[in-house]
């Protein structure tokens, strides 16, 4: 697996993410405002850190590993 894979991955889970739960409310959660989050996800593999991967795995209760290095998916998918 490439890296660019990997980040193309993140991006795609951080979006299913952000679907269920809002960009507003990852934001709170996170907190910083809803335009920080979004420019933050022009790169999400530069612009977060570890502890954000980690809060926001907790809150929206994902595997850390599959939300940082694989696939998520909904149920039912």
């Amino acid at each position: 697996m490439s890296i660019r894979t990997d980040h193309e991955n993140l991006l795609t889970n951080l979006r299913l993410l952000q679907k269920i739960h809002t960009a507003q409310a990852l934001a709170d959660l996170l907190g910083i405002s809803k335009a920080t989050w979004t420019n933050r996800m022009k790169e999400p593999w530069k612009q977060f850190g570890l502890d954000d991967f980690r809060l926001l795995s907790k809150y929206c209760r994902v595997d850390f590993v599959e939300l940082v290095n694989g696939k998520l998916r909904l149920k039912g998918d």
